[in-house]
């Protein structure tokens, strides 16, 4: 299990984009993390833990057409101190899933397995159902496919809206803590609801 823990957010509200002491250090945005790490941090309010449940939902129905292999970066108003900055809640994870096909399996069999998770026209009701704005990109494309998409993805998340620069953090597709995670929201929704 990667087992880095994320960042806190800085002065400004957000993830810092780089190990601000070691600037040209390799610690850097995206944070490397996992699934439990993730969801200890941000399960702060019943609103987060709400979206984090429907994250989590989202993530086991990609399992279930059979996405386990790859990578997800987490972005959005959630990463940061929004209650804040903006004195309201997140309201959804800006996610972009990397993912591997598996040998046999192929991309368009994967679609129709669930279509409303893949399709444009359904955004809405996966920010409706699972509270993510969520995007996917294939790591099984041409080489200069997927570097000028991961160009795209980071330049798109690197900034706030005003500009600020910011970080964000990388988790592993897989399963294999998920339901880790799952035990630790159920504990911390009945014990109160917040951390």
């Amino acid at each position: 299990m990667v087992d880095i823990d994320v960042p806190s957010w800085n002065s400004l509200g957000v993830i810092p984009p780089m190990d601000e002491a070691h600037p040209a250090g390799a610690y850097r945005s995206p944070y490397k993390t996992n699934i439990v790490k993730f969801v200890e941090k941000f399960s702060t309010t019943p609103k987060r833990i709400s979206i984090l449940k429907g994250f989590l939902e989202f993530r086991s129905e990609l399992h279930k057409v059979g996405l386990v292999d790859g990578f997800q970066w987490i972005n959005g108003s959630f990463n940061e101190n929004i209650e804040l900055l903006e004195k309201r809640p997140p309201n959804d994870i800006d996610v972009v899933t990397f993912f591997n096909i598996h040998p046999g399996d192929s991309q368009a069999a994967i679609v129709a397995r669930n279509p409303e998770l893949f399709q444009p026209n359904s955004a809405e009701w996966r920010k409706e159902n699972y509270h993510v704005d969520s995007y996917f990109q294939s790591l099984q494309v041409a080489s200069g496919n997927l570097v000028e998409r991961t160009v795209y993805w980071y330049s798109m998340w690197s900034h706030r809206r005003d500009l600020t620069w910011k970080g964000f953090l990388q988790i592993p597709l897989s399963p294999e803590y998920d339901s880790d995670a799952k035990l630790i929201l159920i504990k911390i929704s009945s014990e109160g609801g917040e951390q």
